[in-house]
Parts: structure tokens; C-alpha cells; sequence
């Protein structure tokens, strides 16, 4: 009876822990699954590219505890559904997409590529109705019972999306203002789709900016600091005053910057790629107190090329270096995406509900991962 009494749903769990306290279970968290893994799931989807019905009947039937969304503006979604694999953006930027892509693609070519190129850019409107549907369909089958994260860009993101980071690291010396200029505007733009989510009701916004590589960061992190981080800074604060948690996603290796990041108003970083040193334990042990951490299981080599045992070790790995005290989110270190084997991603779905229930018993945690040790040291 008393268990019953403490059991959270999926919505509360998941806002819990973003908030850095102890849930009943660590949450489960993932954008986008990948097509096959959602088709054996759901049988035949309504769309391959993501969608409110299908991501939130996925999050609901594989124990989710949230489901992705966007504004219409993030991603190409719509325009794929509309225009094909094919097309151009209300940016003017044109895409190609197939259907591995996550979630909708890759640029083809610079539209910003001068000063008058950015003076002569049509900058759409950020407070079209449109921009929020998938959302508020999204929080009308989620029901209060799976949390809503609603995405957005950052400003080094969709900045190099219309400049391409070439011309970006060249205007850092040639033409610094014009740089500084795109990124405010970039920010700010992104930051009104953050609004737009907030008044529709999502529980939290993940502002989306990759700043970082396997080994070190885009541009220097002085360069960073100079350019980037006041115009972050300015769209997390603008978001975050809503009272709306902000989670940051951003890959690649971020230790050289990770203080600065801290100080930001995020509740929660994201995804902590493995691959790129960025290592979990470290990370809970220093900024614990003050990030929730979401993320750590490598999409690049463990999901994707190892045994269901191997993801389930590493799955055990972050429960035992990040879930004490609360504060930690299971997640890849970037998405389950359509080259994991569909195994691997059940495995650890049912590995992190199966041993991340709180109180967490270390014990049983290390016990299998001493089994699991010996069974790979048997193999070899």
C-alpha cells in the first residue's frame, strides 16, 4: 500500500528529477526513435517523420516518462511531409532528407554567405499559429500523464544552418560584428518559439546547439565565450524566467567550457556524448548539485555495434554513477536511432526500468555488473 502511495506517473517522474530530486524510478528519455524501431513497435506508423500521434503512442507503449516536441521552425518536419525528401525551408535554406534521417535531414548549401546576403535575408515570422500544432497535439493525447518537451534551436545551431560554419570562422577574424549580429538574431528569433511553446502549455523547453566535436570544441572556447555565450545566455535566461525548466542539448566534448555552461539557467544538460569524453561520473560528482544530467549511453559504438549484454553494462554504469541523490535522466548520448538493433534499444529501456527504481539497490547494480564482467571475460 505504502509503494502504491509513492508511485509517481510518468509526467511527475520525469518533472521530478528534472528538477534534480529523487523520482520512484529514473525517467526514460528520447526524441526520436528510429523507423524500424518504431515500426516494430506500431506496427505500420502514420509517418516515418515524426509526429505527435506516433511519438507520443511510442512513449506510451515502450514507458517513456516524456515525449519530444517541436515548433515549427526547429526541424524541416512539415516540409518533408509536405514538399517530399527534397526541399527548401521558409529560411530559404534547401534540405535533403531520407528516411534514416533524424529528425529531418542536412543542409545543402549557405544562404548567408555576405553581409548583404544576411541584410537582403527574409527573416520569417516567429508567431505563426502553425508553429505550435504539433505541440498542442502532442499535450492533448499526452494528457498530463507524459511530460512535453518542447524543442528549439540555439543561436550557433541555426546560425551555421544558414552560414555554414566556414563562414562563420572566418567572419571571427574578418567580420566579427556581422557574426555577432547573426547570432543575436538567431537567439532571439528561436527564443519567440520558446514563448510560443510555453504559452501552449509544454513542461519544459530543450533549446538545441551543438558546440562541441569528439575532442574539442567548435571554435575555441574563448571565441566561444565571446560570441556565443552572451546570446545563449540571453535566449535560456529569457525562457527559463517563465518558469519553465530548460534543458540544453548540446553534443561533443563541452569539458572546456563546462563551467560556463553551469552558470547558465538550465535545469539540465544533455546528452553527455561517451564518445567524446564526457564522462558521467566526473560530471554528476562536480555539477550534480546543480544540473540534472540526462543521457551517457553511447548511440555511437555500444548501441549501435555491441551484444544486448554490453548495452545493458553500460546502462548499469550510469544508474550507478549518476542516479544517487536523484538529478539523472536515462538517455543515449544522442538517440536510438536507425542503425541501433532493435534488441539493443529494448534491452536498455528494460534495464533502466528494471534496476533504476529508487531506492536504488547498489547492490544488485554492481552484482550484475560483476556477472555481465564475467561472462564477457568467458567469451573472450
Amino acid at each position: 500500500m505504502q509503494e502504491k502511495e509513492t508511485m509517481m506517473n510518468s509526467r511527475e517522474r520525469f518533472m521530478t528529477a528534472l528538477r534534480g530530486g529523487v523520482p520512484d524510478r529514473v525517467p526514460l528519455f528520447e526524441f526520436h526513435f528510429g523507423p524500424p524501431f518504431i515500426k516494430s513497435v506500431l506496427g505500420e506508423p502514420s509517418s516515418y517523420w515524426h509526429n505527435a500521434d506516433d511519438e507520443v503512442a511510442v512513449s506510451r507503449a515502450v514507458g517513456l516518462d516524456m515525449v519530444w516536441t517541436y515548433a515549427f521552425g526547429l526541424t524541416g518536419v512539415v516540409n518533408v511531409q509536405l514538399h517530399g525528401e527534397r526541399y527548401v525551408d521558409e529560411w530559404g535554406t534547401p534540405w535533403g532528407t531520407n528516411e534514416t534521417s533524424w529528425p529531418a535531414g542536412w543542409t545543402e548549401a549557405e544562404i548567408v554567405k555576405s553581409r548583404e546576403d544576411w541584410e537582403n535575408l527574409r527573416i520569417p515570422d516567429p508567431h505563426l499559429p502553425e508553429r505550435t500544432e504539433q505541440a498542442r497535439r502532442t499535450l492533448e493525447l499526452a494528457a498530463g500523464e507524459l511530460a512535453v518537451v518542447g524543442g528549439v534551436r540555439g543561436p550557433f545551431s541555426a546560425a551555421w544552418m544558414a552560414a555554414g560554419l566556414i563562414n562563420m570562422s572566418l567572419w571571427l577574424y574578418d567580420d566579427p560584428d556581422l557574426l555577432d549580429e547573426i547570432l543575436r538574431e538567431m537567439g532571439r528569433w528561436n527564443t519567440q518559439l520558446g514563448l510560443e511553446l510555453v504559452e501552449a502549455g509544454v513542461d519544459a523547453i530543450i533549446i538545441h546547439d551543438d558546440w562541441g566535436m569528439n575532442k574539442s570544441t567548435f571554435i575555441k572556447p574563448d571565441d566561444w565565450r565571446r560570441f556565443v555565450l552572451p546570446h545563449i545566455a540571453e535566449e535560456v535566461e529569457t525562457l527559463a524566467n517563465t518558469g519553465t525548466p530548460v534543458i540544453l542539448h548540446s553534443d561533443g566534448n563541452l569539458n572546456a567550457i563546462l563551467d560556463d555552461i553551469v552558470q547558465l539557467k538550465i535545469s539540465a544538460l544533455n546528452p553527455l556524448q561517451r564518445g567524446a569524453n564526457m564522462s558521467l561520473a566526473d560530471t554528476k560528482a562536480k555539477y550534480g548539485d546543480r544540473l540534472c544530467l540526462i543521457g551517457n549511453i553511447s548511440a555511437t559504438t555500444t548501441l549501435a555495434h555491441g551484444t544486448p549484454d554490453d548495452v545493458e553494462r553500460e546502462v548499469l554504469e550510469c544508474l550507478r554513477d549518476a542516479a544517487p541523490g536523484g538529478g539523472y535522466i536515462l538517455a543515449p548520448d544522442h538517440s536510438y536511432h536507425t542503425g541501433i538493433p532493435i534488441e539493443n534499444t529494448w534491452r536498455a529501456l528494460e534495464t533502466g526500468k528494471k534496476y533504476g527504481a529508487y531506492p536504488l539497490d547498489m547492490d544488485a547494480i554492481q552484482a550484475r555488473l560483476s556477472e555481465l564482467s564475467q561472462q564477457g571475460e568467458s567469451n573472450d
